[in-house]
């Protein structure tokens, strides 16, 4: 089950990349705000991989900063492009007040706010460039390629956001879902919820393919790891089993005795129904949490 889910994956992927191409983004030097971040990083390392963020809210949300907003000054120093912006955000302080101002509609605005602090970063503000998305076709050796680095990725977060369920299921229905490992975790709902919003946005054919095909990658992938988890019912409770019995017959075998034989799995009955009761309960918090207090792509 498991091994044809990441093939299916596999299979997706290569078919994108070699279709539709890699996404190359170019960004724009300009003080237009592409992005506003929703939460604080809890690290530098999770700003740049995007990992799960702290429950406080990003400076930039927290003064009301828009996307489209073109700042003109931040705390009292003029800025022309992007790069005197980040200048300016860096030399301010976590925690002081800073005042800049926007302008939105062609009409100024004046915002004020307090930075957050990222470990290893510095100042947080929570803010993005504006960026331009061209799509570059792959031959089918970067196909293969991108399939490697693409599984790993997705492969590697399925992992964490499994290990991170337990601590999502306190936050799933706080009003700061989305700035804690609850806002990791979807339901069908919530995926059929972001696909729908993908394809109603303004954005090409090729990024609502892409969006589309990758999301049904990345849930073959975490179904894939998920089933791997040696657990009855799932694969790998009887891969376990399975190994289990090996092992056993080795020792027997070491002793001089006879085989000792299969695992009678009548005595796991009671195990498997209360994994697969786990995950239905689980399941059932997970689209009712969606259903009343969504996490959106924006």
């Amino acid at each position: 089950g498991s091994f044809m889910h990441f093939v299916l994956a596999a299979v997706l992927i290569f078919a994108v990349a070699l279709t539709i191409g890699v996404q190359v983004v170019k960004y724009s030097n300009s003080t237009q705000i592409g992005t506003v971040s929703a939460c604080v990083p809890a690290s530098e390392q999770a700003l740049l991989s995007g990992a799960t963020p702290t429950t406080a809210e990003a400076p930039a949300a927290k003064a009301g900063l828009q996307p489209g907003d073109q700042v003109t000054s931040f705390g009292g120093v003029a800025v022309s492009n992007w790069t005197q912006l980040q200048n300016a955000i860096l030399k301010v302080k976590p925690g002081t007040p800073v005042t800049l101002t926007v302008l939105r509609d062609g009409r100024p605005l004046t915002l004020h706010t307090e930075l957050a602090e990222v470990k290893g970063h510095g100042s947080f503000f929570g803010i993005g460039q504006v960026a331009t998305t061209v799509y570059q076709g792959q031959n089918p050796i970067n196909a293969v390629k991108d399939v490697g680095s693409g599984f790993s990725q997705v492969f590697t977060g399925s992992v964490h956001a499994l290990g991170a369920l337990p601590a999502a299921v306190p936050s799933l229905f706080n009003q700061d879902r989305a700035c804690t490992a609850a806002g990791n975790v979807s339901s069908v709902v919530g995926a059929a919820r972001d696909t729908g919003q993908e394809v109603a946005s303004n954005q090409g054919w090729q990024a609502k393919v892409e969006f589309v095909l990758l999301l049904i990658a990345s849930l073959n992938i975490f179904v894939g790891v998920l089933n791997l988890l040696p657990l009855l019912p799932m694969d790998g409770g009887h891969i376990a089993v399975v190994i289990w019995e090996r092992i056993k017959y080795w020792i027997y075998r070491l002793r001089g005795r006879p085989d000792p034989g299969l695992v009678d799995y009548r005595k796991l009955i009671p195990l498997s129904f209360a994994v697969f009761l786990l995950l239905v309960i689980f399941g059932t918090l997970l689209i009712a949490a969606d259903i009343v207090n969504p996490v959106t792509i924006g």
